[in-house]
């Protein structure tokens, strides 16, 4: 069976408020217990899958969560468990979830590296109070689950405190506006952390989880242009989402953020490059995510590129190689991804990713390849340019011309499945070090800004900063050049 859902983080500051809203529109109170289970390798939990048996009023079930493809969309199996059991509540039955798409996951997760590790055992236990009510709203039926108590495993303990919303009837659309609803009022935030990755986590004695990084969308030639659009886009938000629930969290880890303004651009291109093959109302979540990704690059310049510049100017012989900027506080990047006009905008992306009808005048099969192609052929262009007159340029015409290399590179990744997979690969591989070569250099011209600001505010040292890097630039700016021009004379493989 597949469940339409949105998790959300909740601030401990409005827990109770919620509570006691719930509590006075009568919603069901209940004590769950769920106990989790995985190999010793911990490979259900590397699969996106989750095996429990959970205990409430009395009565015992088994379940079973797979990662489907839609919109806050997983794949759970329920078995009820009846009968006398101890305290240790029933055995786990595999055979309870043969004959469905998630218990044949299951089974080829389980067979994974022949009997190695395959046995299962339990992991951590996860206890909460749980109040429960449906809603109509915006047109739909929504349950929302409230959760808050704690997970153990082993002497580890992590705390729960978190809200669901279901859908029960209606539209996708109405999950989406009462999810805003939500974030508006009590500052919820997207969340793709389960309780199963969260004991997980905790078994592990970790805090946090990898950085993700971005996956391509699988597409095939026969696909409309308005499922092209769809597909591309919820990849691009899956690493949003993936990235940003880490950051929610309060992990304020350099790659995640990397990783978050990785996804937010290539949501950008998404939209920018492939819309129109699913005509669609106006971008309006596009501008609360271009001021995310600017707050967090400010963020990333302080933390991550000044620190390593100052490393080099200090090297290289600085009187002062500290780098300062305007003195005021980066934006806290906790801050930026719970703030509600981001959070709406996510949900907003999100709502375009709902299938449905292609809408009327989207593009067909053929017509959808051949807008694919002119769009990355119009950027190879822009490439070529870029190319013969990068040392010529302005600062601002560079950082152009990094801005489009980007969105060429992510576009071949995200149409890529499209063509023959090898040409792909090749081209790919040839825009690589152009993209290493001009982020490098647009890192310098930051730099660059920041000791001239300096040197000109009464630092006489920072002079040496800015000869320094001015230099720098000089020999960065010929190498970009050269990488460009290689990437210039890459095959596309989009023609045939």
């Amino acid at each position: 069976m597949s469940e339409i859902e949105l998790k959300f983080g909740v601030p401990p500051a409005r827990a109770g408020a919620i509570d006691t809203a719930l509590r006075r529109a009568e919603a069901r109170r209940q004590t769950i217990e769920s106990r989790y289970f995985d190999t010793p390798d911990h490979r259900l939990a590397q699969a996106g899958l989750s095996l429990r048996l959970r205990r409430s009023a009395g009565l015992w079930e088994q379940t079973l969560k797979a990662p489907a493809e839609g919109l806050g969309e997983r794949l759970e199996e329920t078995v009820l468990r009846p009968g006398r059991w101890g305290p240790g509540g029933p055995p786990v039955d595999l055979t309870l979830h043969d004959g469905t798409t998630a218990g044949k996951r299951l089974r080829e997760v389980m067979a994974e590296g022949g009997t190695a590790s395959a046995t299962l055992e339990p992991v951590h236990v996860c206890t909460v109070a749980r109040r429960t009510i449906e809603i109509d709203a915006h047109g739909g039926r929504v349950e929302v689950a409230f959760d808050r108590g704690e997970i153990h495993a082993g002497t580890g303990l992590a705390p729960v405190c978190e809200v669901e919303y279901e859908l029960k009837g209606g539209e996708a659309g109405a999950l989406v506006a009462f999810g805003k609803d939500g974030v508006r009022e009590h500052g919820l935030w997207l969340s793709t952390l389960s309780k199963a990755a969260r004991g997980d986590r905790l078994a592990r004695g970790e805090t946090a989880g990898p950085p993700v990084k971005a996956k391509p969308p699988v597409l095939d030639r026969g696909m409309s242009g308005a499922a092209i659009f769809r597909a591309v886009l919820k990849a691009c938000l899956d690493q949003v989402q993936a990235n940003a629930t880490e950051i929610g969290e309060g992990h304020r880890t350099a790659e995640s953020i990397h990783q978050l303004r990785v996804g937010i651009r290539r949501a950008r291109t998404a939209w920018r490059e492939l819309a129109p093959l699913c005509p669609a109302a106006g971008p309006a979540w596009e501008t609360p995510l271009i001021d995310a990704f600017r707050a967090l690059g400010a963020y990333r310049d302080r933390n991550t590129v000044v620190a390593a510049l100052q490393a080099r100017l200090a090297e290289s012989g600085s009187p002062e190689p500290l780098l300062s900027s305007d003195g005021s506080e980066p934006p806290d990047p906790v801050e930026v991804v719970r703030a509600a006009a981001f959070q709406c905008a996510l949900l907003d992306a999100l709502a375009l990713t709902l299938p449905g009808p292609d809408a009327a005048g989207s593009a067909g099969r053929n017509d959808a390849l051949d807008f694919v192609a002119s769009r990355l052929d119009r950027l190879h262009k822009q490439l070529k340019r870029a190319a013969r007159r990068f040392e010529e340029s302005t600062p601002t015409e560079q950082h152009q011309a990094r801005k489009r290399l980007k969105r060429l590179r992510y576009l071949g990744e995200l149409t890529g499945s499209l063509y023959k997979a090898e040409r792909v690969e090749r081209y790919l591989e040839r825009l690589s070090p152009a993209q290493d070569a001009l982020g490098a250099h647009i890192d310098l011209m930051v730099g660059l800004e920041m000791a001239r600001a300096s040197a000109e505010s009464g630092d006489a040292q920072a002079w040496f900063n800015v000869g320094w890097l001015t230099a720098q630039l000089d020999v960065s700016s010929h190498g970009c050049r050269r990488a460009l021009r290689r990437a210039a004379r890459a095959q596309p493989f989009w023609r045939r």
